[in-house]
């Protein structure tokens, strides 16, 4: 079913089944020429966990599920990604990959709990973007 992409609609459904939005095709493409594989780039939050419906206009016995659970898109920022220390805050700043948009940052603390960045022992979140 190569070359269809304009036919090729996808929803997003949480993971109790609740959907997010309506079916779309926007941003759809086909990987490789022909191939009848196709893919869309989405913008989801790092807390996002549910599947993807993947369907075909006008014909209901063409369908396909996919789990998306975007813990590993944030392990994959965590590890590609930068991160630096506020020396003044005494905080840890991860970056996604793109080195600039802020992922999420943890208070750096020593055994006491106090805040530190001599003697780290323990990390705190402290908020996420």
């Amino acid at each position: 079913m190569g070359g269809i992409s304009g036919s090729i609609r996808y929803r997003l459904y949480n993971t109790l089944g609740v959907a997010s939005g309506s079916a779309s095709n926007t941003g759809i493409y086909e990987i490789g020429s022909n191939t009848g594989l196709y893919g869309v780039q989405l913008d989801l939050t790092t807390t996002f966990s549910g599947s993807i419906l993947w369907s075909v206009n006008n014909n209901t016995t063409v369908y396909a599920t996919e789990e998306l659970r975007m813990d590993s898109r944030f392990n994959r920022h965590i590890n590609g990604g930068r991160w630096k220390i506020d020396q003044t805050d005494k905080v840890m700043i991860f970056y996604q990959e793109d080195g600039t948009t802020e992922l999420v940052r943890y208070a750096l603390k020593d055994g006491s709990g106090a805040l530190s960045i001599s003697t780290v022992l323990e990390r705190v979140k402290t908020s996420s973007a």
